[in-house]
């Protein structure tokens, strides 16, 4: 007997069918969406990889620069003009704006990386030699910026570097000699003489006493005497480095062991100071450009000038510079007892007053602080003198202090917000011996001196003078007041860099 299905059953036999080919049909489209993903995926992760490939390239290029100043500091007065690092590489550096870049291959790797010097200045080109410092450094900052683009593929990446030498700025407390000047004792002996070349004995000592502190990082060609247990340094980041072998120091007549808060480097590099701040006279402008003795007191964005004497009130210059140079006559030297009667004619600057301006003041021989000088915001004042840079101390002829001082009274509890240069004598307090105590010398900024100038007399207390107060303006690692001189020789450093978008293209 044989089974007979319903017609009804027969008829629907070919839905399964359907349902197999509904399956294939949707596993399909998942496949698809899947493989154009996976694809995007892999089209999106390879240009991922060659950008931060052309970005490390593009570092490769600053780093080979750096490398190269670091052989030789003059290598960026060259401009594009220089040697071939072997003799199968093409030169790799080139000027801002060249139509054809000269790629160098990152070694062993796909990828290149191409170096062009920026021009400062409103330059159009970097022009080799002499002329390379007004075309490649900012007469302001004294940096100079090269930019280099990586590229791998057919992606590129370009970072600007901004460079500046290691200077003075980079240290609040910066001596050449660690030794009184002997201008200020009026001996004739020759105590430009490091410790550790036999200086005489004869050249007074000055040491570091117990409770004296330097908040910031310091520098010093010669090495350092102390008594007690002084502070250097705020915290790790404060470099405190001696050029004097291993330990560093010694003990100044007494017991003594340094509190080195910051980190202490002993055979550090010199740091040679430049002859003279002759320089910044042609930089002057017409109007900021005077001669003989002269007093300017600041007063936010202008300033009262009293030369020859005529007084007038101008704004303060445009490019921030302001320089005092000698008269006909000024042949007297600085005396360990200061009576300020300096013939006219000495390029002698007196200072003081608020500031709202960046602002460089130097003088031909000495600049005198004969009032508290601030700033008032974000603002940077240099002062630069050949000989002292001076606290204004007037005296009675008995040794005392005196209300009647040709420029005022004697000061109490002086402030001063300046970078402090003196390229061949010293940071001082006139008659410093003399007196009763005058309270707190603050310097909040940076001071470098030939020569270390004493600014009072005593021991755990003081006895004439000032109680020290020297902070270091962060701000000067980066920035500087207007053509701020540096160093005759020094390294280059890095003090920022950003990457450019879009990046450098052509060539």
């Amino acid at each position: 007997m044989s089974l007979r299905l319903p017609s009804k059953l027969r008829d629907e036999s070919g839905y399964a069918l359907v349902g197999v080919l509904m399956f294939l049909i949707v596993g399909t489209i998942f496949a698809t969406a899947a493989f154009v993903a996976t694809t995007g995926d892999i089209t999106t992760s390879a240009r991922d990889r060659q950008a931060k490939e052309a970005y490390s390239a593009a570092e490769a290029g600053l780093n080979y620069y750096l490398f190269r100043l670091s052989q030789n500091n003059a290598y960026w007065t060259n401009c594009d003009q220089v040697a071939a690092p072997n003799n199968t590489e093409a030169n790799p550096v080139n000027l801002a704006g060249a139509t054809t870049l000269r790629w160098r291959n990152v070694q062993g790797t796909a990828t290149q990386y191409a170096i062009e010097l920026l021009p400062q200045n409103g330059a159009a080109q970097c022009l080799p030699g002499a002329s390379a410092t007004a075309t490649m450094l900012d007469g302001a900052s004294g940096t100079m910026q090269i930019r280099s683009t990586g590229k791998s593929g057919g992606v590129r990446r370009t970072i600007v570097q901004t460079l500046r030498r290691t200077g003075f700025l980079d240290y609040l407390y910066f001596t050449d000699f660690e030794t009184e000047d002997p201008q200020v004792t009026s001996s004739a002996q020759v105590c430009n003489v490091y410790r550790r070349a036999g200086r005489s004995s004869n050249c007074p000592s000055i040491v570091f006493a117990n409770g004296d502190v330097v908040n910031g990082p310091l520098h010093t060609n010669d090495d350092i005497l102390v008594c007690g247990s002084p502070t250097f340094g705020r915290t790790s980041a404060d470099i405190v480095e001696v050029s004097g072998p291993a330990p560093g120091y010694a003990s100044g007549g007494c017991a003594g062991t340094p509190n080195f808060k910051g980190t202490f480097r002993t055979d550090a590099k010199l740091l040679s100071l430049p002859a003279t701040n002759s320089t910044l006279a042609s930089v002057a402008s017409a109007g900021y450009l005077f001669t003989g003795i002269t007093t300017i007191t600041l007063n936010s964005s202008s300033m009262s000038v009293t030369n020859g004497g005529t007084t007038t009130v101008k704004s303060l210059p445009a490019n921030g510079v302001i320089y005092v140079k000698n008269g006909a006559s000024c042949s007297a030297a600085y005396s360990g007892t200061q009576t300020y009667n300096e013939p006219v004619g000495c390029g002698n600057v007196y200072v003081q007053g608020t500031y709202t301006g960046n602002l460089t003041i130097a003088a031909e021989r000495d600049i005198i602080v004969n009032g508290d000088v601030k700033r008032n915001g974000n603002y940077l004042l240099g002062l630069i003198a050949n000989g002292f840079v001076r606290v204004y101390h007037p005296i009675s002829g008995s040794c005392g202090d005196t209300a009647s001082g040709p420029f005022g009274p004697s000061l109490t509890n002086v402030q001063i917000d300046a970078a402090i240069l003196t390229l061949q004598h010293s940071f001082i307090v006139d008659n410093y011996k003399c007196g009763t105590p005058r309270g707190t010398l603050t310097v909040n900024g940076a001071i470098g001196q030939s020569f270390r100038g004493p600014v009072g007399t005593g021991g755990a207390s003081i006895a004439t003078g000032y109680v020290k107060s020297y902070n270091y303006d962060d701000r000067l690692r980066v920035v500087s007041p207007p053509y701020f001189l540096d160093p005759i020789s020094s390294a280059w450093r890095r003090i920022r860099f950003n990457e450019q978008v879009p990046p450098r293209q052509g060539g």
